[in-house]
């Protein structure tokens, strides 16, 4: 296992799209079959990075970060997102993406669309990086504890794309710029930043990723158990099943809540790991739904009892646009803070579609409750005694 210097990890800080302009001075325009081709002379390799996603748009940003598992054997590759959103894997066998959430019975199928070469794992598919035009910023030394060697440094431009978002709606992607390092002898990336601005119906945003890697070893094939789904994953689906409040006690309760990290609708910051101590009450609702408007003074009344003492809430107004909440808003104030899931990137468990749904988390972080429909101030009460609340 090799693990890196912390003083000379590379962590780019770019605060803006133009701030990774091409650097002149541009290696063999072969360098990205040749990295690829060193790695695939390794038989296979294990690599764990650190990810984080910002996105910045006019209103304010937000970011998420988790950890990347990644085991490569040949043609096959096997991909572990832990924590943020939870954890979920991706699988491609040589012919086709395997995907599932853990602890979830449901799988999905996709037949790989590549054509040419075998679609990469994401760290190194880059968001379809134009290789010819790349340039070499610097050669150094890539700082392993023990058998050092040269790293290089490019910055790679992304071929401009667009995505259908429905039938009628796209997000085109204007630019892009990747900043990676690779080990010249493994072929392997060591980290990389990738800026993109993006441009959508509603407006434009910026999206900055960022891989670290932090261990990694080569040289054999990988487990071939690893390109196989979970045994719990039996039942194959077209898309995975939304999280309600049955799911989340069957296999959330007594856990750690998934991290929460997103802007409210005045862009300001919200972290569930900011309110620890406290029992937090997430209410998913909608504008037309006459059970969550028959709860809303019941919320009014425990934010009034409880708020910023014992209790936070926070609402989570699902698949409206702004203007409409912000309408609804002006004639129903809450005095506790709205996020819109319109505008920010919701975990898996937190990605609800029955309202209202209430999500209770206790003060050590960890899910206590999960209900569904309107229940007045008696029983949200009873929910958040049962956290911890003192209820008089």
């Amino acid at each position: 296992m090799h693990n890196r210097h912390t003083a000379r990890i590379l962590v780019f800080c770019a605060t803006s799209l133009f701030a990774l302009q091409l650097s002149a001075g541009s290696p063999p325009s072969e360098l990205g079959t040749y990295l690829k081709a060193q790695r695939d002379k390794l038989k296979g390799f294990h690599q764990e990075f650190e990810y984080t996603r910002t996105y910045r748009t006019a209103s304010g940003s937000r970011s998420a970060k988790q950890q990347l598992i990644l085991d490569v054997s040949g043609a096959e590759w096997r991909e572990r997102f832990v924590g943020g959103s939870g954890n979920h894997i991706t699988i491609f066998n040589g012919a086709e993406f395997l995907s599932a959430e853990e602890g979830s019975d449901e799988y999905r199928r996709t037949k790989s669309s590549a054509k040419g070469d075998d679609p990469e794992p994401l760290p190194y598919g880059l968001g379809d990086p134009d290789w010819p035009k790349a340039k070499e910023v610097r050669r150094q030394p890539c700082g392993f504890e023990k058998n050092d060697r040269e790293c290089v440094v490019v910055d790679v431009p992304l071929k401009q794309k667009v995505r259908a978002n429905s039938a009628s709606t796209f997000t085109k992607m204007l630019e892009g710029t990747s900043r990676i390092e690779f080990d010249t002898v493994t072929g392997l990336l060591l980290s990389s930043q990738t800026v993109q601005l993006f441009e959508r119906e509603r407006g434009s945003y910026e999206s900055h990723i960022t891989y670290l890697a932090k261990a990694m070893r080569y040289g054999s094939p990988a487990d071939a158990s690893l390109f196989q789904l979970p045994p719990e994953a039996t039942r194959e689906v077209k898309e995975f099943s939304r999280w309600n409040a049955a799911r989340i006690k069957k296999q959330l309760v007594g856990q750690v809540a998934p991290e929460l990290a997103v802007t409210d609708i005045d862009g300001k910051p919200v972290m569930l790991s900011a309110f620890q101590g406290k029992t937090v009450l997430l209410d998913f609702w909608t504008t037309w739904c006459p059970p969550c408007r028959a709860d809303a003074p019941a919320l009014d009344r425990l934010q009034r009892k409880y708020g910023g003492k014992e209790l936070v809430i926070i609402g989570i107004s699902v698949s409206e646009d702004r203007e409409i909440v912000k309408k609804f808003l002006e004639e129903h104030h809450h005095d506790f803070p709205i996020v819109l899931t319109s505008e920010n990137e919701m975990p898996r468990p937190y990605q609800i579609a029955l309202f209202p749904t209430y999500i209770v988390i206790d003060a050590d972080g960890s899910v206590s409750a999960a209900v569904e429909g309107d229940k007045g101030f008696p029983e949200l009460q009873k929910l958040l005694k049962k956290a911890g609340v003192e209820a008089e």
